[in-house]
């Protein structure tokens, strides 16, 4: 079993579906037994995905020409833009020696909480199951949404940095009627480097991982 997750960092935005594309090739891999996988930490142009719940009138204001993706991932619509930290997990988590889908998703949305709270400052960062995703008091801070295929999953994690948030205020983000949208901008008053955050989080994912394999 192996114990550090291997991560790669992207420096600047990059095309969605260029990314998705990117994502797919390495599951096959992983699922191949030619590469371990990465964990991708990147941004993306503005962009709105919409996934397996998702459904047009969820769109609720002209969008201009942001692209749109229908993609195969859990959740329902939402919005990447620069400033917003993206986060795809695309290994087989049995090889890291996690036990079920739901430990995998646990495991990194607690890391990206821990960082949010003691890295960024936003003190009142936590999971919820139900509506799932990070949230602060009411309002929706980070975003999941997984597609898995033989224990490998692409697509992930999304979080709030600095990012322009008004595009969200074109749809019902993650279907959720009246759905407030946050950010570490907005919560601390302080601007973070995307890929300054994106480095605590690796560091964080193995760390605890190293801590959790060797409590076991």
């Amino acid at each position: 079993m192996a114990t550090e997750i291997p991560c790669r960092f992207f420096s600047s935005p990059h095309d969605y579906g260029e990314i998705l594309s990117c994502q797919e090739s390495l599951r096959d891999s992983v699922i191949a037994k030619k590469s371990e996988g990465e964990v991708l930490f990147l941004e993306h142009f503005p962009v709105y995905t919409s996934g397996l719940r998702g459904k047009t009138e969820q769109f609720i204001r002209p969008i201009g020409d942001i692209p749109v993706y229908n993609v195969r991932r859990g959740g329902e619509l939402t919005f990447h833009n620069p400033g917003q930290l993206v986060i795809y997990p695309v290994i087989d988590f049995r090889h890291f020696g996690f036990r079920s889908v739901k430990e995998f998703v646990f495991f990194f949305a607690g890391s990206i909480v821990e960082v949010l709270r003691d890295f960024c400052g936003v003190r009142k960062a936590g999971w919820r199951d139900d509506p799932a995703g990070i949230w602060v008091d009411d309002r929706k801070i980070g975003f999941t949404g997984l597609h898995f295929r033989k224990f490998v999953p692409v697509h992930g994690f999304s979080v709030n940095i600095s990012n322009d948030l008004a595009p969200f205020e074109n749809i019902i983000p993650c279907g959720i009627a009246g759905c407030r949208i946050t950010s570490v901008k907005n919560e601390t008053g302080r601007i973070f480097n995307v890929n300054d955050v994106a480095k605590k989080i690796s560091e964080i994912i193995n760390l605890n991982r190293r801590n959790d394999v060797s409590d076991s």
